[in-house]
């Protein structure tokens, strides 16, 4: 009886395993076509622009130069929301702060604090 039984348990164990299996064969063929579906969308061009666009307006960083005390003679030229390098500034008890600065900013700073 013993015997019997250490034969069963390897056939049982298969069995399951054949049965898992196919589970989860059968789940994945019925969402496959929603996956080849979101797969076709995303290939789209006019989705790529807006991921395109949403993954630039996520790199974007915001120019943190303080135009008005660091560069005033060149107002408006900040690019705001594209800081391309860091630049240091001293703000006082914090010492110097390393900040965002756009290719502007960055210019236009070291142009000031060359000619004087």
């Amino acid at each position: 009886m013993g015997d019997d039984r250490d034969t069963e348990l390897p056939d049982i164990l298969a069995e399951f395993g054949r049965r898992v299996g196919q589970v989860v064969t059968d789940g994945l063929e019925r969402i496959r076509p929603a996956f080849d579906a979101v797969a076709e969308a995303a290939n789209r061009p006019e989705i790529r622009a807006v991921v395109e666009r949403a993954e630039k307006a996520m790199r974007c960083r915001p120019c943190l130069c303080f135009c008005a005390r660091a560069h005033p003679a060149d107002g408006g030229i900040c690019e705001v929301f594209d800081a391309v390098i860091t630049g240091q500034r001293r703000l006082g008890l914090l010492g110097d702060v390393d900040l965002p600065l756009c290719a502007p900013c960055a210019a236009a700073r070291a142009a000031r604090h060359f000619a004087g």
